[in-house]
């Protein structure tokens, strides 16, 4: 897979097909940065990219980022039942165990996603590659005692941390 500066450069189509889904349901990041991406080599490392996308993001308006941010599904919520998550995150739902709950486990997540919803009035955002169950529902305990503004700040903060891995997922890192 050729890196960013090169795909830029190759075809917009073919740069917006490979990163549209970095940053859930949310094409517009990777649009606004793509000509800064063109223009500069540098962008062939995925650090760099990634920190360009993050700055990017977090200069949009509250608008963007709130629709960025309920653009998010709920974990092992109805989305990923029915089958109907995107390749990122069906994959990164997977890697936590989140395809496999038990009845009991789904009932769990289904009460915590609605209290959090309830008291924030977005979706619980979690990183989830490299945790499990648990961890999560202890996460998920541990966030709902947050204020409004902290619990926006951790959800733009994970999902720049989800794009870094769906970066590195691309490129087999």
């Amino acid at each position: 897979m050729k890196k960013p500066y090169a795909l830029a450069n190759e075809s917009k189509d073919k740069y917006l097909e490979v990163f549209k889904e970095l940053y859930e349901h949310s094409p517009w990041v990777i649009q606004n940065v793509y000509e800064i991406v063109k223009s500069d080599k540098k962008f062939d490392d995925i650090e760099k990219f990634h920190a360009l996308l993050c700055e990017e993001m977090l200069a949009a308006n509250d608008f963007l980022r709130m629709n960025l941010i309920k653009a998010h599904p709920m974990l092992a919520g109805k989305e990923a039942q029915k089958g109907e998550l995107t390749d990122f995150s069906t994959i990164e739902q997977k890697s936590a165990g989140l395809n496999s709950c038990t009845k009991e486990e789904i009932e769990l997540f289904n009460k915590l996603n609605k209290n959090y919803f309830e008291k924030f009035n977005f979706p619980y955002i979690l990183a989830v590659k490299g945790k499990n169950k648990e961890e999560i529902i202890e996460d998920f305990n541990t966030r709902l005692e947050n204020s409004y503004e902290k619990e926006k700040q951790i959800a733009l903060e994970q999902i720049n941390k989800i794009a870094l891995i769906r970066i590195k997922g691309i490129y087999g890192n």
